[in-house]
């Protein structure tokens, strides 16, 4: 619903939660995953070697795994199964080591982590830019008298210098508590 989409998100945003951003994502786990495990001789450098040159494939069809993620209720198992015949494909043997130890949560959970340790640094930009403006405003109305409201009803006159003040505290607390969230949630 892109008309309904574009009112909640920048277009910075929406490029990195795209479907070939997650895509892209997915793929970079099971490509990392089957390194490390040859690293750690739990799967052949030969499977590793061709999993990773499958998990690169820019060719995916989304639209079906889009619609076999609804069947499957994950993105995890038709991704796993795509890149499984791509792997079979040029490698028979490597085939059985694809995702090797790994749940579908797992290739998910890290794809959404990877996807918003990029996405941190577009949204502290834009707070940023927020802060400043309200800062600005703030500032520049410190004296402009306006009517005070409180529960919808007219109350003593502010400024409205104060209200954007109060829109600054509360843009900055938020910006404090998503930089939080992001340090406790960036764990792969």
């Amino acid at each position: 619903m892109p008309l309904i989409d574009s009112l909640a998100t920048t277009a910075p945003m929406e490029e990195l939660f795209s479907d070939q951003s997650i895509l892209a994502a997915m793929l970079a786990f099971e490509s990392a995953l089957a390194r490390t495990q040859a690293r750690a001789g739990i799967i052949p450098e030969a499977a590793a070697q061709a999993i990773a040159a499958a998990a690169t494939a820019s060719d995916f069809d989304v639209k079906a795994l889009a619609r076999d993620t609804l069947r499957a209720g994950t993105p995890g198992i038709p991704l796993v199964k795509a890149l499984t015949e791509r792997v079979r494909a040029s490698n028979p043997a490597a085939a059985g080591y694809v995702h090797w130890g790994a749940t579908s949560q797992d290739v998910a959970d890290t794809a959404l982590v990877l996807v918003l340790k990029r996405a941190q640094p577009v949204l502290e930009l834009d707070l940023v830019r927020l802060e400043d403006a309200l800062q600005g405003l703030a500032v520049h109305h410190a004296d402009t008298v306006m009517l005070g409201r409180t529960l919808l009803q007219a109350a003593p006159p502010i400024t409205f210098g104060l209200k954007a003040a109060g829109w600054l505290a509360d843009a900055h607390r938020s910006r404090t508590r998503l930089n939080a969230a992001f340090a406790e949630a960036l764990i792969l």
